[in-house]
């Protein structure tokens, strides 16, 4: 090939697409060993997080990127204008003992953290089914951990005096913000510093999910071809609150009082999280995707195509209720993955359901804090619906009906119903039985 085709515009966007979907895949094994927590696993959320096994709160910047990863199915395919990049496929299925070592802030680039010296890095993300929680984006899962101790050290500091805490982050196709309000004095007596810190860092994390979930769903992509396919995904937002729930047990019990000790505490509270869930060892999670293929997902197209991801997750609480292979899979097939999947879930199939505070006793915590968002233009050109006229702000208050906008636009593009996890007619499973 010589110069010429090399500097062709398809040429180069050809060349970009494959490099950023080489980072998006990028990371899957080592091994590492957590010890399991002896109690029971109970039903509420509040006490299943209590329950993971693992002491001030590290002062740590903002996470400055996202971790890179990853779109529902197994081995998707990508083209450039139409065109097949022949010979590429993204794989990001991951077993519970190759996630590595947990790091903060890890996206694409990695610094020294305060507080010792940095563990050496094998940390992996990806995707695996789990008995209780469907199927779970460890990306997902770490990104909002971190996002949530950083939300928590600026609280910390901010408590007395309230004030403003700038977020640059992973750019979002918006300038945003957290307006703080001092603590009510009332309230920390009443619940403790602690947990009115916590409390308020988890809320504000979950809400910054939610925005990324909008903003790439009208357009924004961190990446030179689009993420509207991830958008929305029916792993996402659930995975996003299990991250939240495991940074704030880690801070209740007073586990990291350092970056390092945090890196450590996380590490064991993921790997912990995931074996109570119920995960499948890599090949039972390929297969689970197997069965909801041609439903939630469809093999025969590739990034960046918005179809390639049927069914999209727009439920953004207070209840999170994940989404199961019964929840979409044809009867025809429910008998088949449960006779198979058995032997790792041992009947332990009841969904997790996670509840999402908007506040702590009678206390709202829209009352206490104001996250706010100018959507860029890029966000404007997708559609994003402002929700005032000549107002640029959004709050977090807006997200419903920008949330409910979005569903109605899934609906028109992948069909009626493709906000909910139920076969459509026309969809039916592409699962093959094992030779």
């Amino acid at each position: 090939m010589n110069a010429t085709n090399l500097c062709s515009p398809r040429i180069r966007q050809a060349v970009w697409v494959v490099l950023s979907l080489v980072l998006l895949s990028a990371g899957c094994e080592q091994k590492w060993y957590a010890a399991k927590d002896p109690e029971l696993d109970a039903e509420v959320d509040r006490a299943f997080f209590a329950g993971l096994d693992f002491k001030a709160i590290p002062n740590v910047p903002e996470p400055k990127s996202l971790r890179p990863c990853c779109i529902l199915g197994n081995d998707i395919g990508a083209e450039v204008e139409s065109i097949a990049v022949p010979g590429y496929e993204i794989r990001y299925t991951l077993d519970v003992d190759t996630l590595g070592t947990h790091q903060f802030n890890k996206g694409f680039i990695t610094f020294e953290p305060r507080g010792g010296k940095r563990l050496l890095s094998n940390e992996v993300s990806g995707i695996l089914y789990t008995c209780r929680g469907g199927f779970l984006d460890i990306a997902h899962v770490r990104d909002n951990a971190d996002r949530t101790v950083f939300f928590a050290s600026q609280i910390e500091q901010l408590a007395g005096t309230g004030g403003t805490i700038p977020l640059s982050g992973d750019g979002a196709g918006a300038r945003h913000r957290v307006v703080l309000k001092p603590l009510d004095k009332q309230l920390v007596r009443a619940h403790g510093l602690r947990e009115v810190v916590v409390s308020l860092a988890e809320w504000l994390d979950y809400q910054a999910g939610i925005w990324h979930e909008i903003t790439t769903w009208y357009g924004w992509a961190s990446t030179p071809f689009s993420e509207r396919p991830s958008a929305f995904s029916p792993e996402d937002l659930y995975s996003n609150f299990v991250g939240t729930k495991i940074a704030g047990t880690i801070f209740r019990r007073h586990a990291a009082t350092s970056e390092l000790e945090y890196e450590r505490a996380a590490t064991a509270a993921i790997k912990d999280a995931l074996i109570k869930l119920g995960p499948l060892p890599q090949a039972a999670s390929r297969r689970a995707f197997e069965y909801v293929d041609g439903i939630w997902w469809d093999s025969t197209k590739r990034v960046p195509e918005n179809t390639i991801v049927r069914h999209r997750n727009f439920n953004i609480g207070p209840k999170l209720q994940p989404w199961k292979l019964a929840d979409a899979a044809p009867s025809e097939v429910v008998t088949e993955f449960h006779t198979e999947f058995d032997k790792y879930c041992k009947d332990d199939w009841k969904a997790l359901v996670l509840n999402v505070p908007d506040r702590l006793g009678d206390t709202p915590f829209r009352q206490m804090a104001t996250i706010e968002f100018q959507p860029e233009e890029v966000l404007i050109k997708g559609g994003f619906p402002l929700p005032r006229k000549g107002d640029p702000i959004v709050t977090q208050d807006d997200f419903p009906g920008i949330v409910a906008a979005a569903e109605k636009m899934a609906d028109q593009e992948l069909g009626p119903g493709a906000g909910k996890p139920a076969a459509r007619p026309g969809e039916k499973s592409r699962f093959r039985a094992a030779p």
